[in-house]
């Protein structure tokens, strides 16, 4: 364990040194600035804007960011061939891979947690100035923050799965697209459950069941809309915690297994 962890450390200080990653991250961070820019509506509307405009723009972010690490780990490794001297030393392949999985996941929480920690305090500084009747603690904030980086941690996880077995290109949009079908979740169900032909509603449950669930995720909701409520909160969170760990956990158990397989 003390290799993998020595792997993801220098994962992250590769990773921090991208300009593409520092890129995203700055974009994010101006474009959270620029939703403050909001000043005609009433209090109320504009503290709303604001909050789902924030967490929209640092899971917009968080997506790119992650999708573009992950793919190119293991490849990048491979055509610079810098993996057969990792491999030569007294290094395992899952140890290999498990470091680049949580240099992944170091990496994506401290952009995850450095716009969030601003986008809290802008958050609080423009409530303040707002002066709503019934604010709200914008430490609250980070709970949804939480679900945006769990649902990365996944999204980590399935990127890094695909690409034992393809390219960056490929596995850009075979992970985006996987995304997008996971956010969609609620609607695979609906049409499992109400499709006529069995065919159909087996692909459809098959999806449901196979693809992650990227829209448990979305904690925006009650935030956005104070009239939405989560009938236990602490059920919520601690749910789809659990579902993302024991799921990307799946995931690299099979990572690990074809990537032993794997002639590099």
């Amino acid at each position: 364990m003390n290799v993998a962890l020595v792997i993801a450390r220098n994962t992250i200080s590769e990773a921090l040194r991208r300009k593409v990653l520092n890129a995203f991250l700055m974009v994010g961070v101006a474009v959270i600035v620029l939703t403050f820019a909001f000043g005609q509506f009433q209090a109320r509307q504009d503290l709303t804007i604001v909050k789902g405009m924030g967490l929209g723009i640092i899971s917009l972010a968080g997506i790119l960011i992650t999708i573009i690490l992950s793919i190119n780990l293991i490849p990048n490794e491979i055509e610079r061939r810098t993996i057969y001297t990792i491999l030569s030393k007294p290094v395992r392949r899952y140890e290999f891979l498990i470091g680049k999985y949580l240099g992944a996941l170091g990496t994506l929480l401290l952009n995850i947690l450095a716009m969030s920690v601003f986008f809290v305090i802008a958050f609080a500084i423009k409530q303040a100035l707002a002066g709503p009747e019934n604010p709200i603690n914008p430490l609250s904030l980070f709970k949804a923050t939480l679900m945006i980086y769990m649902q990365l941690l996944l999204l980590s996880s399935l990127a890094i799965f695909l690409s034992v077995f393809t390219t960056p290109l490929v596995n850009f949009f075979l992970s985006f697209s996987l995304f997008i079908v996971g956010n969609l979740s609620s609607f695979t169900q609906d049409l499992a459950k109400n499709g006529a032909n069995p065919i159909v509603k087996g692909f459809f449950l098959a999806v449901h069941y196979i693809v992650p669930n990227f829209g448990n995720f979305q904690y925006v909701n009650p935030l956005v809309n104070p009239e939405v409520q989560v009938k236990s909160e602490f059920l919520f969170l601690s749910q789809n915690v659990i579902y993302a760990l024991v799921y990307a956990a799946v995931l690299m158990i099979l990572a690990i297994l074809a990537f032993d397989r794997r002639e590099v």
